[in-house]
């Protein structure tokens, strides 16, 4: 490399095609990146041009990575972790929490419990700003240079860090004006409307545990929905009882507007997950990080419960 200049052209050369490549095409590699396709390309072709190699083959009708285009790529990741590495080595000497922390999520996730978590945390670290991702797509911490990613999974990836925040399990909850008696056992169930998540695994029989005692119930749904607020709007009409994740009920519990049903019984979980916090497996985790996970921890102790108990 002959100055400066250039190592900083090919270091943002590169991380673009990365982009380009995971993305599959300029167009979308341009819309994660907030650039225009004319613009994607043009860096392509310098990029090309820099390494006197040709890095795709261009067609009508799609963009194909060349032999040398994949050599590159690989290359391209091992220096963009390499300089990931760099600055969170930088970041772990300084002794005042600072910088941009990036943080993907999923959306229920990250509504529920991130944005009520985040304006406290930003008056505790004025030095710190978050970028915030949510979405429900599967995201590469090493490709797209995220400082963190939340996860709801029964498996963390083995070649992460993972720190295990909470157990997301399920809980029976209807409105406080629900307008039927509340059911006194599980076999009570049937006679009222009942509503499930969207996920298929939650048909079939529901398991309920009273201290050793053990009952089944088989329940045909009244609604089955995908969506987290769109089920706790239908709960809140009063006309159904509704299984939900804990952590999305907590808040609506603690304030009233719901309340749970069969209190004294523990259903049995379908689909036992845990949420976790996930990053990249760095020995020294840069300080904006670190205490971005313990304060959330301690957050979702104090918070996750709404009436203390954390069984």
């Amino acid at each position: 490399m002959k100055n400066i200049n250039e190592l900083t052209e090919v270091l943002s050369g590169l991380t673009l095609f990365v982009q380009v490549v995971e993305k599959g095409s300029f167009s979308a590699a341009g819309r994660a990146l907030s650039m225009s396709p004319s613009s994607v390309s043009r860096m392509i072709d310098r990029l090309e041009k820099r390494l006197n190699l040709i890095l795709f083959t261009r067609t009508t009708r799609a963009l194909l990575i060349t032999e040398a285009g994949q050599e590159i790529y690989g290359q391209a990741l091992t220096v963009i972790a390499a300089t990931n590495a760099l600055f969170s080595r930088a970041d772990s000497y300084s002794d005042k929490p600072r910088g941009l922390l990036r943080i993907t999520a999923p959306n229920t996730l990250g509504k529920i419990l991130l944005t009520p978590f985040l304006p406290g945390f930003l008056r505790c670290y004025p030095e710190i700003n978050v970028e915030l991702n949510l979405t429900d797509r599967l995201v590469n911490l090493t490709h797209e240079t995220y400082d963190l990613a939340l996860r709801v999974t029964e498996t963390p990836p083995v070649n992460m860090v993972a720190r295990a925040l909470m157990p997301v399990d399920y809980v029976l909850v209807c409105a406080q004006g629900y307008d039927m008696e509340l059911p006194e056992t599980p076999a009570n169930l049937s006679q009222h409307n009942i509503f499930f998540p969207g996920d298929p695994r939650f048909h079939g029989e529901w398991r309920f545990w009273l201290h050793d005692h053990q009952e089944s119930v088989l329940l045909t749904p009244r609604l089955m929905i995908n969506n987290s607020d769109a089920m706790i709007d239908a709960i809140l009409q009063g006309v159904g009882i509704a299984l939900i994740p804990t952590f999305i009920a907590a808040r609506y519990l603690q304030n009233g507007q719901l309340k749970r049903v069969l209190p004294d019984w523990r259903i049995e979980n379908p689909i036992p997950a845990t949420a976790w916090a996930i990053t990249l497996p760095s020995r020294l985790l840069p300080l904006k990080t670190r205490v971005f996970i313990d304060d959330f921890m301690a957050w979702l102790k104090a918070t996750r419960e709404p009436d203390g108990n954390t069984d």
